[in-house]
């Protein structure tokens, strides 16, 4: 190919793969022309590189628009995770980390972390979360409390099924002290009807609690409730308990 191209020719160029919304060639292809023409690049590989770069750049994108649409109120990962802070952060290091191949996602298990505050419960799930958004999942992440206000509202003006939608059809749902705090009956059904239909539809359901299963009545109006909700989850579970100290940064 040639070792020097046109200015003006690759201006237009470069114009014509933005209006045809191809973002990742446009970024690239000036300097992959130059590239060419000092590798004598042929113009399949050029074509190849070209569509590498849409490619990566789509795929940026996806990943970027997944971690905003999860609304994260704080990104966590992995490898920030202290283990070794006790003995029952390092029981549980390689099933959670097997976690992040995320087949249970495919297989609509559910990740249950249970256990005192300050134990890693949150840490863990945002982790877990945010990975599954660089695989460009769907990802939903709010507190119980935030995610039954937002229905309740959607119910109160006529959109609730709307609402749900979000919640029900989220690849992985992931909800922060859930079953914290009492529930009034409109609340619970809320509750249940998000839990049920994503049982239903075999899609995974993370949650964290410092509550366990037999104290959920005191959380739910209706005891029968509580328990067709707990087995919901269990169904097809892995479950993290966390029964360790609660973490305290040196700095504290």
């Amino acid at each position: 190919m040639k070792s020097h191209e046109d200015p003006s020719q690759v201006e237009v160029l470069i114009e014509k793969l933005r209006w045809l919304r191809l973002p990742g060639m446009a970024a690239t292809v000036k300097d992959l022309l130059e590239r060419a023409g000092k590798d004598n690049l042929t113009p399949a590989a050029v074509i190849d590189c070209l569509c590498d770069g849409e490619k990566h750049s789509r795929i940026r994108s996806s990943v970027e628009r997944r971690i905003k649409d999860a609304r994260f109120p704080e990104i966590n990962t992995v490898d920030a995770f202290d283990f070794d802070f006790d003995p029952a952060r390092k029981r549980l290091r390689a099933r959670y980390l097997a976690l992040h191949d995320l087949d249970f996602i495919a297989k609509g298990t559910n990740p249950l972390f249970i256990g005192n505050p300050g134990t890693g419960k949150t840490f863990l799930a945002r982790a877990l979360a945010f990975r599954a958004c660089q695989a460009q999942k769907r990802v939903v992440f709010t507190s119980a409390p935030r995610m039954l206000t937002d229905l309740h509202g959607a119910d109160i003006h006529g959109s609730l099924d709307r609402a749900l939608r979000r919640y029900v059809r989220a690849d992985l749902l992931a909800v922060d002290d859930f079953a914290v705090l009492a529930m009034d009956p409109a609340q619970a059904k809320l509750a249940f009807q998000v839990i049920a239909e994503r049982y239903d539809y075999r899609r995974a359901t993370l949650i964290t609690t410092n509550r366990p299963f037999k104290d959920w009545t005191k959380v739910f109006p209706d005891p029968l409730n509580a328990e067709v909700i707990a087995k919901r989850l269990t169904e097809r579970s892995e479950t993290f308990l966390l029964d360790g100290k609660g973490f305290k940064p040196n700095s504290l």
